[in-house]
């Protein structure tokens, strides 16, 4: 091993287009430009940091100078290609305009572009974070940029292009450099290390890859602290411990806690994971990575692992998109909280405080996800507080006596007794908004007809059939399931709850409006009650 250890960022530098990793539409308007020998005068590279701007900005400046020719492919080998790769080329001017803003600094550098190259072909500018130029740097550029000498040529990097004036973004051709993606992170962090004959466990790359956040420079710059952490090695136990992650089966296992509502068990879990010493914001993060995992389970199920698919299973897709929301949120505002575990835990809470319509609807049927021990089903519901006949009528659709049909073949001949099965039976979540929305058509020869409204089609996918099937063959393994697309002859389940609630709330609302002190207070402060605040209180 030579004496002077140099980064892996620095050591994998691509010299070629042909190692550049991404990029591949500016690639492919560079390698197209070069062969054709059609160079423009300035070119401006923007991109967020370590997705390759002044990498290659330095392909680009060897290409056309190679001693063999102008080319996309130079050589590497000459004089010129070496000096360039060792950054000692002297028709290469590098310049950093963090630390060099002032007019000064851009007049001396201008002064000498009238002059011919030293050795080179051409005269090249490479000019990096060119956005912290001065209002008067810039003027002093803009006419060189203008009209510049055959010779010269602009190669400018910058991470905030906004900031550039227009008369400058104007004189240059632009590539937008993206963030790479995590494969392609992925995949040279496993070519470095099997070229460096070092050990690693894929799925600790991985971990690297995300971290990374689209930035190669950041992900081997982590690539390097974690070989000289694991002595050589990067598993994926160093690291956790080197970037506080937190195990991915405690993530699951507190997803499962948030899905069956059960708050006590998700504040102990939290404590615990705190005692340990874990970073909860990172569990956070983690937490909004897995509702993104099961989201797309919910849509791409041959993708999804077992355990994603049964938490998918269990959860509907606006609770989903609700704990996202409040999970990105948590993170941002996890730096404002008391405390690390505080912040955590409120922001569990508040997923706990509101979920979903759907879910509400379901709650007292959804099954219980299964953590250390069957947990027995809680169909439960809470008794309302006042007797109005909105809320009784409420109360006895959504919460009809539900018929045991398990050991039972099937036997039933219209809606009300396939509604009465139907909240019998432990549908999963998007099965049970299938269902709900479903008219009994006839059942005769082991085939069950149903139709559905033709604007709830999007729910009919095979995922959620196939899962609704499953739970109907408990009892007539010959099931055929047969569901037509059509205006429904009657009203459904949903709809039927849904008048229910909506008769409910109204008459919550007009017990409020009738009361006297309300009265009272509209007179006195010449007010009127917002309707549409008044809403139930539920017990979660």
């Amino acid at each position: 091993m030579s004496d002077h250890y140099q980064v892996l960022a620095r050591k994998y530098r691509p010299h070629t287009f042909g190692e550049l990793v991404g990029q591949t539409h500016t690639k492919k308007t560079l390698i197209n430009a070069l062969d054709a020998n059609n160079l423009h005068h300035g070119f401006l590279f923007t991109g967020t940091r370590g997705v390759g701007k002044t990498t290659i900005a330095r392909i680009f400046a060897k290409s056309i100078n190679c001693e063999v020719g102008v080319s996309s492919k130079p050589c590497g080998v000459c004089a010129t290609c070496v000096e360039i790769d060792k950054g000692q080329s002297i028709d290469l001017i590098e310049l950093d305009a963090a630390s060099h803003t002032g007019v000064e600094n851009m007049r001396e550098l201008l002064e000498n572009a009238q002059y011919m190259p030293t050795k080179n072909r051409f005269k090249i500018y490479l000019i990096d974070e060119v956005h912290m130029l001065s209002k008067s740097s810039f003027n002093a550029l803009l006419k060189t940029l203008e009209e510049p000498p055959e010779h010269v040529k602009f190669l400018l990097a910058t991470t905030d292009p906004k900031k550039l004036p227009i008369t400058v973004l104007s004189r240059c051709l632009q590539f937008t450099l993206q963030q790479l993606t995590h494969e392609e992170i992925l995949g040279q962090l496993k070519f470095i290390m099997q070229a460096e004959k070092l050990s690693y466990e894929e799925p600790a790359l991985s971990q690297i890859a995300d971290f990374g956040n689209g930035s190669m420079r950041d992900a081997l710059s982590l690539l390097d602290q974690s070989i000289s952490y694991g002595n050589g090695a990067v598993t994926s136990k160093d690291i956790k411990a080197m970037l506080g992650l937190v195990h991915h089966d405690d993530i699951i296992t507190l997803a499962k806690h948030l899905f069956n509502q059960d708050a006590k068990a998700i504040i102990k879990f939290i404590r615990d994971l705190s005692h340990r010493g874990e970073n909860l914001t990172n569990a956070l993060k983690d937490l909004s990575s897995l509702f993104h995992q099961i989201s797309l389970a919910q849509i791409i199920t041959d993708e999804a692992s077992a355990q994603i698919q049964q938490l998918a299973e269990h959860i509907s897709n606006q609770d989903l998109q609700i704990f996202y929301q409040m999970a990105i949120n948590g993170s941002r505002d996890m730096a404002l909280a008391p405390s690390e575990q505080i912040g955590f835990e409120m922001t569990l809470l508040r997923m706990l405080a509101f979920h979903s319509d759907i879910n509400n609807q379901q709650s007292a049927e959804k099954k219980t996800l299964k953590i250390t021990a069957p947990s027995p089903k809680n169909q439960t519901i809470a008794q309302p507080v006042t007797t109005s006949k909105a809320k009784k009528i409420a109360q006895e659709i959504v919460n009809k006596p539900a018929v045991t049909a398990q050991n039972k073949p099937l036997d039933i001949s219209n809606q009300t007794q396939w509604e009465a099965l139907s909240q019998s039976l432990n549908f999963s979540a998007g099965a049970m908004i299938l269902v709900k929305n479903t008219v009994f058509n006839s059942f005769a020869s082991n085939t069950l007809t149903l139709t559905l409204d033709e604007q709830f089609s999007n729910l009919l996918s095979a995922h959620v059939q196939k899962s609704m099937l499953a739970c109907l063959k408990v009892n007539n393994p010959e099931l055929t399931l047969v569901i037509n697309l059509d205006k429904p002859s009657e009203q459904t389940l949903a709809q039927k709850q849904t008048q229910a609630h909506n008769q409910y709330l109204a008459g919550i609302q007009q017990e409020f409006l009738n009361d006297a002190i309300v009265q009272k207070l509209e007179q006195t402060f010449n007010a009127k009650v917002d309707v549409n605040s008044i809403r139930e209180i539920t017990n979660h």
